[in-house]
């Protein structure tokens, strides 16, 4: 266990859903190897495979725990020569996942030492959570090195993930994150939207629906009636631009956009 933790953490991050047994499955397994560990439900709603979401919620809630916790992430975890298990040490903490891409892009610059996990040549590995990651996580918690998991992982996978590009006045931004709530947080935050802006006017275009002002909360004004003001486009929490509808699921409204696809804002 790390000298600073009385009680072993463990996180969980993976686009299993709320149903089924897999969740069951790996807790059973980290309890069994791990007296007294804390396991932790970060996000297991990640839409499947999609590795710009995963990254959103790793390095928004994983990376303010404390030092020794071991998160556990398993989104698009598919075992390939070029996409290796891997344990990650950053700032202290652990990471156990593929090096699928989603590593390098949640942690930067961050990541202090990485290996490959050793896996048997010809296994099945179509649960990497219980068959390889629950495993890593309890050997690092009894005191393992990183060095005896693995090989030294010389070159981290690098996942393509813009955040906004200009084009001509406008700036085309990606779409990050989408919560429970509908809400959608775009790849821009509010300190770079205003350096932008240098305070002209503005339009945000996402699909058919248009934007023109940006404010400090999820309501429109009390009696003002204009449905217009219902679509909100406000700051996140993680001081990303973050958009809203007052009256439901901003998402509904724009069926079918998903992380990784943009919105337009244009500067007047």
């Amino acid at each position: 266990m790390h000298p600073l933790m009385e009680t072993p953490i463990v996180t969980l991050t993976t686009d299993w859903g709320s149903r089924g047994f897999f969740a069951g499955m790996v807790k059973g397994a980290l309890c069994s190897m791990i007296p007294g560990v804390r396991i932790v439900d970060i996000d297991h709603n990640i839409e499947p495979f999609n590795k710009i979401s995963a990254t959103f919620v790793v390095r928004h809630a994983c990376t303010g725990f404390p030092a020794g916790t071991v998160h556990i992430i398993d989104v698009d975890s598919n075992l390939t020569p070029d996409t290796p298990f891997v344990a990650i040490r950053s700032r202290g903490q652990y990471y156990i996942c593929c090096d699928n891409g989603i590593p390098v892009a949640a942690l930067d610059d961050t990541i202090e030492e990485a290996v490959e996990l050793s896996v048997e040549h010809g296994g099945i590995y179509n649960f990497a959570a219980y068959n390889i990651f629950s495993q890593a996580a309890a050997a690092i918690l009894e005191g393992a090195s990183l060095a005896e998991l693995g090989p030294h992982r010389q070159q981290m996978t690098q996942l393509i993930q813009s955040r906004y590009v200009k084009i001509g006045d406008s700036y085309r931004i990606f779409v990050h994150y989408i919560d429970t709530y509908g809400n959608i947080y775009l790849g821009m935050t509010y300190q770079e939207f205003e350096q932008l802006r240098q305070g002209r006017p503005f339009v945000l275009q996402v699909r058919d629906k248009y934007m023109s002002e940006i404010t400090g909360s999820y309501l429109p004004p009390a009696g003002d009636t204009d449905p217009r003001r219902r679509l909100r486009l406000t700051v996140s929490s993680t001081g990303l631009l973050e958009l809203a509808y007052s009256e439901g699921s901003f998402h509904q409204l724009v069926s079918g956009l998903k992380a990784g696809e943009s919105v337009m804002l244009t500067f007047r």
